[in-house]
């Protein structure tokens, strides 16, 4: 019979496990673009055969991928399943959504949502410009970096944006804003405004507009992103278009969910559904 002890002894064994492979995967996350086995382990402060041994075996399971685009460890496809699964609905009825912006605006744009205190792309589509912005369904970068992430604060109550965030936040570029006191200003002006904008704040070259969407399905934001370049001639005209996109998008998904629910029920005529 085990003793209690060897129990024990086994429990902190998995729990050390765990707390490591949460750490790598915290690494990854804010490292979008991938990092070697020797920068994961400097980030995370483990030795390097500790690292390798834990993402093979996470790359076993999809979660992560060891062949990034510059050759490190990243993120791997199940993350983005197991997100796209919690946000199932809105990545159904939103990708159609996300067709009829990128054809009135032609730049690449992306369904936004908060993890954490981190903003993550759910779905994306990419335009067709010799010079555009790439970015990849699972990425992720702080909230107040990006017009998608101060967006999304600005859905929540200035209260709980104090308990995200330090007074002093972690610059990404020269541009990013670096106190809460200027975010929560910036998150007043887009409550107003309706449209948030963030230009190199977390690339140097990339400028996004957003704007928020609070659904039934949750609170999303939808997303336009181009290179600095085209900012300044473009900004107006997709502004525009993001607020008439916004009140479209509110309007059909009432009736997305209406007939969501009449499926549900097993009616096959969603009319006799009331909103």
């Amino acid at each position: 019979m085990e003793r209690d002890e060897d129990h024990q002894g086994d429990a902190r064994g998995g729990v050390q496990v765990v707390s490591r492979t949460a750490a790598i995967m915290r690494a990854l996350s804010a490292n979008p673009g991938g990092l070697s086995l020797t920068a994961i382990a400097k980030e995370v402060d483990l030795p390097r055969s500790t690292v390798q041994r834990l993402v093979t075996a996470l790359e076993v399971e999809g979660l992560v991928d060891v062949k990034g685009p510059h050759g490190g460890t990243r993120l791997g496809p199940a993350i983005a399943e197991f997100v796209a699964s919690a946000h199932a609905d809105m990545v159904v009825f939103g990708r159609h959504q996300l067709r009829q912006l990128l054809d009135e605006v032609n730049e690449t744009c992306s369904i936004v949502t908060a993890v954490n205190a981190r903003s993550m792309v759910l779905e994306t589509m990419v335009a067709e410009h010799p010079l555009r912005v790439v970015l990849c369904e699972g990425w992720q970068i702080p909230l107040y970096a990006s017009a998608g992430g101060k967006a999304l604060l600005a859905a929540y109550g200035d209260d709980l944006i104090e308990q995200f965030f330090e007074e002093t936040l972690e610059p990404l570029t020269p541009h990013t804003l670096t106190t809460r006191k200027a975010l929560l200003a910036e998150i007043a002006r887009i409550r107003e405004d309706g449209v948030a904008y963030a230009r190199n704040e977390f690339t140097p070259g990339i400028s996004t507009l957003a704007t928020m969407l609070n659904t039934s399905m949750g609170i999303y934001a939808f997303e336009v992103a181009m290179p600095d370049a085209r900012f300044e001639a473009r900004a107006a005209e997709v502004k525009a278009a993001l607020l008439a996109h916004r009140e479209r998008v509110l309007a059909e998904a009432v009736g997305f969910q209406r007939d969501r629910l009449a499926g549900t029920l097993g009616f096959f005529d969603s009319t006799v559904v009331q909103s």
